[in-house]
């Protein structure tokens, strides 16, 4: 039985080759054990690379029962106000709270811009050019339009939810 106050919404699978449970006790068990934990359906896009997989495993915090969700996350970034930028070609795994504050941090920094990619592989990119700018990359027709600090934080929470 959960205890009384969880919210998950699904359960998730866990694969000897990112948990490693026994591998020094009884490596012999470990390809034969799959555990299972509450989560939240936010939180995985099902096409993680093994990497990505062991990365979210060792960062979620499953067997805390009692957690919130922490929403599958890709992103990248560069301010040129800042000089902050992420290191990965890519868009690599990142904390929501990142996210954020990423994006309130390109405010004046012309140039700047954040991209984040949500579970369904749907990705969005801000730039700042006198005022943010959010353009749908795979899911619209791609014009950036202006969008206010407070709606587009609403935004980026709600698309990582979904």
């Amino acid at each position: 039985m959960a205890p009384e106050g969880t919210r998950s919404d699904a359960v998730v699978g866990i694969a000897p080759e990112v948990h490693r449970f026994y591998k020094n006790e009884r490596p012999e068990l470990t390809p034969r054990v799959r555990l299972a934990f509450p989560a939240y359906s936010c939180e995985f896009s099902g096409n993680e690379t093994l990497d990505e997989a062991i990365t979210r495993y060792r960062t979620l915090g499953l067997t805390d029962l009692r957690r919130g969700p922490s929403p599958f996350l890709k992103m990248r970034y560069a301010n040129t106000r800042t000089r902050g930028r992420s290191t990965d070609p890519g868009r690599g795994l990142a904390d929501p709270d990142r996210l954020l504050d990423e994006l309130r941090a390109i405010e004046g920094g012309a140039g700047s811009f954040v991209e984040f990619e949500n579970r369904h592989g749907d990705v969005w990119r801000v730039e700042w050019h006198g005022a943010y700018h959010i353009a749908e990359w795979n899911t619209g027709d791609g014009r950036p339009r202006e969008i206010g600090v407070d709606d587009l934080l609403d935004f980026a929470v709600a698309r990582l939810h979904a």
